[in-house]
């Protein structure tokens, strides 16, 4: 790594001595600086396919949720409750406050909870269909509803990026295995280290159309959460390691966590089909979860409007796996209706989902770090942007392998910063209707700066424009730095969004070529910038070792990786064979429509990972093989 004595740059510079492992050990060494990406491979929880069963298989029934309630309350920690085929009509909501525990279906095409109740607990405002949460403590923000944290302190020392080792000024209620949030003061102008770079907000104008910041600490937007894996005295060893570059004495660090009795931890959904159209509330909430999952789930949802209308929400989660599920619904457009939607949240994998009629698909909404959102199919989309960036903070995940419409970072309720987009096939009207604004294929709205969009493939018909900067261009491949058509207080554009953007052998239909282009590597900012890569061989995955087992499906096995500038022969026509349909949309086409919902347009479809994928649930990899260059 060379050594740049100016601005920050002797800050990037130590950061190469004092976290080696995180320069030398990832795929996208040599492609990324230090200073804007991530280990991704600790994403996700580590799940247990547990084998004893407790109590006798429940068969299902009508009325109350109390005889699945009381099992799993009963459940001893290592064990499951097994629901049997049939379906389960509930009059009010689940809930999962047992850490340790599987709840189990004989498979979503067996097990429906029909869920027509809801519950309200954790001290939210929220409600669910589903509640898995202990506790009613540690929410950074009483606005949502909480008490406030349970405990504080002032975070001293330990703030380079890529330290393991933080120092705080007090651990009262901190064990090894709590999961710890730290944070610091919003910036108070723009930006650091210089005006134009980082602005880390969640208040009105300059800052966001709308205001934000629900859950975080108030005025302190920028969290990432951790895991504590020793304590000495003050000093407090985490895990991952401190993933951003901008933490620092003068924004007053502090840290916050609660009791062990407020987080759930080591508990799953799996293999069952939950319809929460008749709730009128959330489908699945998950309230200060550490290593908990969801997968083989089918997620329903026919009503509408409605409001909070989120088939998964998230909030203070860490080390959090989704995968290899199918969400349906809404049938009517609405405002707040996202699929997947986390809250203060780090570490998190959604991964080889499908994303159907939905209004909105995947919301990052409150502050985010180190989360893989990863090889999910998304199809009849009603808003733009199949990731669309909400709420302040979302810093430092990977977007990787997605087939998706379009990627929007908006500015409605604060910025987003060092966001990575890898190898994702953007494919705009192809498969999803004409959305309602901001249709472009990348679109980074003003404050959404030093993104990383490295292999990917973009392209549809109505893409006629390569770039547009500081302007609405609905048929462009890129557009950089544009004010946004938010309601609320206006944002100026914003011409840094373009400055720091990184580019690196992404292929569009409006050039048709792959573009290894100097001149779109900001090699020549002052702080945070990236070389210009020497090579132009991009690794298969930036967060996987190799090819995961779950790639092989009922309809055949995709190269690995299925898109990308290297790839040839794609079957997907239009993209010069640099695409192939991934795993999750060969299980999408291949499904046959549920005639329990003849009504539905389009048709609900049935659905079960393990008939469709080679090997479901199978545990996170582990992390990937030494790349150096």
């Amino acid at each position: 790594m060379r050594l740049v004595l100016r601005g920050v740059g002797w800050f990037v510079g130590l950061l190469s001595i004092f976290a080696p492992m995180v320069a030398h050990a990832q795929p996208w060494s040599g492609i990324l600086s230090l200073s804007r990406a991530a280990d991704w491979s600790t994403a996700g929880a580590t799940i247990t396919n547990r084998t004893t069963q407790c109590g006798a298989t429940i068969a299902s029934y009508a009325g109350p949720a109390d005889t699945i309630n009381n099992a799993i309350a009963a459940c001893p920690s290592g064990q499951f409750v097994q629901l049997g085929s049939g379906t389960f009509t509930l009059s009010t909501g689940l809930v999962f406050a047992k850490s340790g525990v599987t709840l189990r279906g004989s498979g979503p095409a067996l097990t429906k909870l029909v869920i027509n109740g809801n519950v309200s607990r954790c001290s939210l405002f929220y409600k669910a269909a589903i509640s898995m949460c202990t506790g009613s403590g540690n929410i950074g923000n009483s606005s949502g509803g909480g008490p406030g944290p349970t405990h504080t302190a002032t975070w001293t020392a330990g703030y380079i990026q890529g330290t393991t080792v933080v120092t705080l000024s007090s651990t009262t209620g901190l064990a090894v295995g709590s999961t710890i949030f730290l944070d610091q003061l919003d910036d108070a102008s723009d930006g650091w280290p210089a005006t134009g770079d980082l602005y880390i907000c969640s208040g009105s104008s300059p800052c966001s159309n709308q205001g934000g910041g629900s859950w975080p600490r108030s005025g302190r937007t920028q969290t990432e959460v951790h895991r504590v894996t020793s304590i000495t005295g003050s000093a407090v060893t985490v895990t991952p390691p401190i993933r951003t570059p901008n933490f620092r004495a003068g924004q007053s660090p502090g840290a916050w966590w609660g009791n062990t009795s407020e987080v759930l931890t080591d508990s799953g959904i799996e293999n069952l089909t939950y319809d929460f159209s008749g709730g009128g509330a959330t489908g699945l909430l998950m309230v200060n979860a550490t290593n908990c999952w969801i997968k083989n789930v089918r997620a329903i949802f026919t009503s509408g409007p409605g409001s909070f209308v989120f088939h998964v929400a998230i909030i203070n989660g860490f080390q959090i796996t989704t995968r290899d599920s199918y969400f349906y619904g809404p049938t009517v457009q609405g405002n707040t209706q996202y699929a997947y939607t986390p809250h203060v949240a780090g570490s998190l994998l959604l991964e080889n989902n499908i994303f159907h009629h939905n209004v909105s698909a995947m919301i990052p909404n409150d502050p985010e770090t180190g989360s893989v959102y990863a090889y999910n199919y998304v199809n009849d989309l009603f808003y733009s942007g199949a990731v669309q960036l909400h709420s302040a903070g979302s810093m430092m995940n990977l977007y990787e392998g997605n087939n998706l419409p379009s990627y929007l970072g908006d500015i409605l309720h604060g910025p987003h910063y060092f966001e990575t987009l890898f190898r994702n096939h953007m494919d705009g009207y192809a498969h999803n209707p004409q959305q309602v604004n901001e249709n472009s294929g990348v679109m980074l709205l003003t404050h959404n700066r030093f993104f990383n969009l490295i292999g990917n493939v973009i392209g549809d018909s109505h893409f006629t424009t390569y770039e547009t900067d500081l302007t609405s261009n609905q048929n462009a491949i890129f557009s950089f730095g544009f004010q946004g058509t938010g309601s609320g207080t206006t944002i100026s554009n914003d011409t840094n969004v373009g400055r720091t953007v990184m580019r690196w052998g992404n292929w569009d239909n409006v050039t048709n070529t792959t573009r290894f282009v100097s001149a779109e590597v900001p090699s020549g900012i002052t702080n945070f910038s990236n070389q210009v890569p020497g090579i132009q061989i991009l690794p298969p995955s930036f967060y996987l070792p190799a090819q995961p087992p779950w790639w092989s499906t009922a309809s055949g096995t995709p190269p690995w990786p299925a898109v990308g500038p290297e790839v040839t022969g794609g079957n997907i026509a239009g993209y010069a064979g640099h695409a192939y349909k991934i795993p999750a949309r060969l299980c999408f086409e291949k499904a046959t429509v549920d005639p329990a919902y003849p009504n539905s347009n389009p048709r609900i479809l049935l659905f079960d990972a393990s008939t469709c994928y080679g090997q479901s649930g199978q545990a996170v990899p582990t992390a990937p093989l030494l790349r150096v260059q």
